[in-house]
Order: structure tokens, then C-alpha cells, then sequence
């Protein structure tokens, strides 16, 4: 649970920490209409348990019976929501779930209110180019989707549907075995490689998007570094049918590199990895268990350089989730 702590902080703004010292959403100009914020009592000191506070209490001062917070006002709302989501890094995950779960029971009182918090909480943490991107966080919205009283069997399917995918190869899971096949025709499988961490990077046919991100992966520091001392191993996965225009580009890939490719289309059709956009990567640990999912890289990079330089002890002594 340390590591997940960890990873969690790569991705704090300073936008949470304003929040913790009552710096929040909201205006008081005569005839407008604002969002007032929970004040997080004096006795919680530190920046976990007032996260937490937050995370429980944030929408207590709002008013879920007035439909103008999502018509005319819905841009307040919006940022309430984006402000409120700041919070969770510096939060345990159990306390942050808790918190939208209490958030979306307020909201389903009113048909209005809960479409719009679930489409907005889709958008921040479900959508490819989102920066506060986070199925983990998206997981609990699911949960009550499904079993919400306000959602017919009709509109449940999507969400059940979405929760399905979401859950598969998640964070602290064993990901799913890859057997690929590499340029000479070789076979090898991603539960063969055994260094501390592998980094998969899964692409299709769009090859200058691919070659963009290869690289940015391959001109990094602690990549090199711990390619060099056997601790990573970066294995690319091509996914379409095109195998020949697959082999003509795999000189532009780094050397270093396994590079091979999914001849049977297993992953596509059996859905072992339900990848939404290309290239995705995956960090893993070296008993293949997913330590970061469809990241961005310099989160990856992030993560790898602190393994390489880890904080002082003090600072790693952060409360577990």
C-alpha cells in the first residue's frame, strides 16, 4: 500500500493545497450564485486528515434541490468538482471513494444533479485526455451507477459495461500474460521476463504518434539507467494485422527494446487488455503486477527516478491507504 501512497502523490496539484488551508470555489457578488466550500475544523493539523475531512465534508453547504448549479450555474459546479477531486491524492483511497459514493447518494435525490456529477466525474477521471485522468477513482462512481435506484436496468448496461473494463488489470493486480512474437519469429511471453520493473508500451498503426512517445521513453535517464543495470525491461507490443509494415518500422525502434507483436490478435479479441487509446502504457513489478496503468510517461519517469532516488526516510513515512 506504500507504493500506491507514492504513486498517488506523483500526481498532487498545488490546487489541494490550497484547499486544505480554506482557499476554495467561491464568490460572494450580489445575485450570483456560489459554492461555499466545507471549512475544515482547527484540531485537523495535518494535510492527511484534513484531505480527509474535505473528502468527506466538501459538499455539505450545497444545495442539491437547486437545478440552477447545473444549468445556468453548472461552471461553478464544475470547478467545485474539479477542486473536490484535488483533494484525493493527499487522502487514503478508502476515504476518497467514500467520499464520492456520500457525494453521489446527495445527488441522486435529484434526476438533474446526479446526470451531471456522473457525466462530469466520467469526464475528469475516465476520458484519454483528461489530466486528472483516474479509473481508479472513477471505480466507485461506477458502483453506485449500478446499483442506484435513480438508474433503470437500461441504463445501468453502459455502466455496468464500463465497470467490467475498468477492473480488469488494475493497480496491484497481476497483469494478464502477453505472448507476443518478435521480428524473427521467435516466441516469448511477458511472464518470462524477469527484471524488477517492465514497462509495456502497447501501439498500433499510427506510427508517428507511436515513434513521438518511443522516443520520449528512450531518451530518459532513469529508463536508461535501469535498462543498463537489467532492472527495466521495456517491451513494445504492436497490436494490428499490418506485420509487414510492422517489421519495416521496427529499425526506428530503440534496441534495447523486446519488441514484438500480437500475431494472433489475442489481446484485441479475448480483451485481456481493454486499451481505449494507443500507445498505452503499463508499469509493472517484477511479479507482473501493475504498478501504473495507461499513464502518461513522465509519471512513469517520475516513479522510476524515485525508485533510483528515494526521498529522505522521514518523508517516506506517509500513512498508509
Amino acid at each position: 500500500m506504500m507504493m500506491k501512497k507514492r504513486l498517488l502523490l506523483l500526481g498532487c496539484g498545488l490546487a489541494g493545497l490550497m484547499l486544505f488551508f480554506g482557499c476554495g470555489t467561491s464568490t460572494d457578488a450580489p445575485g450570483r450564485k456560489t459554492f461555499k466550500q466545507a471549512e475544515v475544523p482547527a484540531v485537523y493539523t495535518e494535510p492527511r486528515l484534513r484531505a480527509e475531512y474535505l473528502a468527506m465534508h466538501y459538499w455539505d453547504h450545497f444545495d442539491f434541490a437547486d437545478t440552477v448549479f447545473v444549468g445556468s450555474a453548472a461552471k461553478i459546479t464544475e470547478q467545485a468538482i474539479v477542486d473536490f477531486l484535488s483533494v484525493f491524492p493527499y487522502a487514503s483511497y478508502q476515504i476518497s471513494c467514500d467520499g464520492i459514493k456520500r457525494l453521489l447518494d446527495q445527488a441522486q435525490k435529484n434526476r438533474a444533479m446526479y446526470a451531471f456529477f456522473t457525466s462530469k466525474m466520467e469526464q475528469f477521471l475516465f476520458y484519454p485526455n483528461s489530466s486528472m485522468r483516474n479509473e481508479e477513482y472513477f471505480i466507485p462512481v461506477l458502483e453506485h451507477m449500478v446499483a442506484s435506484d435513480s438508474l433503470d436496468t437500461y441504463r445501468k448496461a453502459r455502466p455496468r459495461a464500463m465497470l467490467a473494463q475498468v477492473q480488469k488489470n488494475r493497480p496491484g493486480m497481476q497483469a494478464a500474460d502477453i505472448r507476443y512474437t518478435t521480428g524473427k519469429g521467435s516466441q516469448g511471453s511477458l511472464y518470462d521476463l524477469k527484471t524488477d520493473f517492465v514497462l509495456v508500451f502497447f501501439y498500433g498503426l499510427d506510427w508517428e504518434n507511436a515513434r513521438e512517445v518511443s522516443r520520449m521513453i528512450d531518451a530518459s535517464q532513469p529508463v536508461k539507467q535501469m535498462i543498463a543495470q537489467k532492472k527495466l525491461t521495456v517491451l513494445s507490443i504492436y497490436l494490428d494485422m499490418a506485420e509487414e509494415q510492422w517489421k519495416e518500422h521496427l529499425p526506428q525502434m530503440p534496441e534495447t527494446w523486446i519488441h514484438g507483436y500480437d500475431k494472433n490478435l489475442d489481446i484485441l479479441q479475448r480483451q485481456t487488455y481493454v486499451l481505449r487509446v494507443l500507445p498505452a502504457l503499463y508499469l509493472l513489478d517484477k511479479e507482473h503486477k501493475v504498478v501504473m496503468k495507461e499513464v502518461a510517461f513522465p509519471y512513469i519517469e517520475l516513479y522510476l527516478n524515485s525508485i533510483l532516488n528515494p526521498p529522505a526516510q522521514q518523508e517516506m513515512q506517509t500513512p498508509q491507504s
